[in-house]
């Protein structure tokens, strides 16, 4: 990480394109408001287009805008998003799911810096930083053009997967829950050794959740919203004690179920009279 923003720090100044590549949810979005936040361009907008929302039969005039009367609905002019972003930063969330024909089309107008609303004659200075992002294959794909990528990527930053990064999770989980709650040691712990196939977004989920239903001012393992699987790895990894698994497993039976006693009871293979001692013993709230 410190490598990819070393790259970032050293084009901020430049207006050049930048291409963001990275698995859904390691932050592609937030990396790229940074850029536009701390660059020249700062004081323009910052102007998001979803390729992945909008139907390829209105990414046109999404992007480009419409003058009055060029359709039936067109009732006044609308200008495009390339033309709101004036003096900004445009960027092409998941650029890869465009369709051919509207690759085309964008890419005439980041080649020659100009383009014209649909049912106009007038030319409109394209002027605005392009930032792009896609999944770490693009260059891959056969379905999008070489000349646009060519455009879009005179600098490109890979973003690695929350797994190959496990030494950020703890103070990007504080940052989360920052102000709200804390996160005590095994909570932590269950944290870096999940493999968050959802990377940074899963994260911020799982721990806004926990602000949500722990109990008190602590996250503990137990309201984590993972899988059982997970606390047997991090038992396994820290060497916790059979008596600290059992306190973390019975704090997730109980989350679980809502701290329905009788259903966790059955689950854990306990009377309920046993489970109520044990939730007393761990200082279970």
């Amino acid at each position: 990480m410190r490598n990819l923003l070393q790259t970032v720090a050293k084009v901020l100044d430049h207006d050049v394109p930048v291409l963001i590549l990275g698995e859904s949810g390691a932050g592609k979005d937030y990396l790229a408001e940074a850029i536009h936040a701390c660059s020249a361009r700062r004081a323009g907008p910052f102007t998001r287009i979803d390729c992945a929302t909008i139907p390829p039969d209105l990414f046109e005039s999404e992007l480009f805008g419409y003058e009055k009367g060029t359709f039936t609905d067109a009732q006044t002019r609308k200008l495009g998003k390339l033309e709101v972003a004036l003096g900004g930063t445009v960027y092409f969330d998941t650029i890869s799911a465009l369709t051919p024909p509207v690759q085309a089309k964008l890419l005439r107008a980041v080649q020659d810096r100009t383009f014209t609303r649909l049912g106009g004659h007038q030319t409109i200075r394209f002027d605005a930083r392009v930032i792009s992002s896609a999944e770490p294959d693009l260059a891959a794909s056969a379905d999008f053009r070489r000349d646009l990528l060519y455009r879009i990527n005179l600098v490109t930053v890979s973003i690695p997967p929350l797994r190959a990064r496990p030494e950020d999770i703890p103070s990007l989980a504080a940052r989360f829950a920052a102000k709200r709650k804390r996160l005590d040691k095994k909570a932590v712990e269950l944290l870096v050794a999940h493999a968050w196939p959802g990377n940074i977004r899963e994260l911020r989920n799982v721990v806004d959740r926990a602000v949500l239903t722990a109990e008190g001012d602590t996250i503990r393992a137990g309201d984590l919203a993972l899988s059982a699987g997970d606390l047997v790895t991090i038992a396994t990894q820290s060497q916790w004690t059979l008596q600290q698994l059992e306190e973390s497993y019975i704090r997730e039976v109980l989350r679980e179920t809502r701290a329905n006693y009788s259903r966790a009871a059955e689950i854990l293979g306990i009377n309920r009279k046993t489970l109520l001692e044990k939730r007393r013993r761990y200082g279970i709230d």
